[in-house]
């Protein structure tokens, strides 16, 4: 396999998780209006398409922010994503 293969599968793994990433942190900073969105929801595929209207997220966005447990919302989490979000641009800057 050669490594411009590889490097590219990286890059493309890379862009797709900032992606998730930028869903997940919006998620998380703001858990009460996500609480709101799913509760009102009849279910997942409603929550899913109410998501995606008031946040403009596509639907691995929006399925992302549905897997969430709880536990992640905590606001100690928003750092753990931060440092991912960073670490990844780092790696997305080396791979051009």
């Amino acid at each position: 396999m050669s490594g411009d293969a590889a490097d590219g599968r990286e890059r493309g793994y890379v862009a797709m998780r900032l992606h998730v990433l930028a869903a997940l942190e919006t998620a998380v900073a703001r858990r009460a209006e996500l609480a709101q969105v799913v509760g009102d929801a009849d279910d997942v595929h409603a929550a899913a398409a109410a998501l995606s209207t008031a946040w403009g997220l596509d639907d691995a966005q929006a399925r992302a922010v549905l897997e969430l447990k709880v536990g992640r919302l905590a606001g100690s989490e928003r750092e753990r994503l931060r440092a991912e979000r960073e670490r990844l641009e780092a790696r997305r800057d080396e791979l051009g």
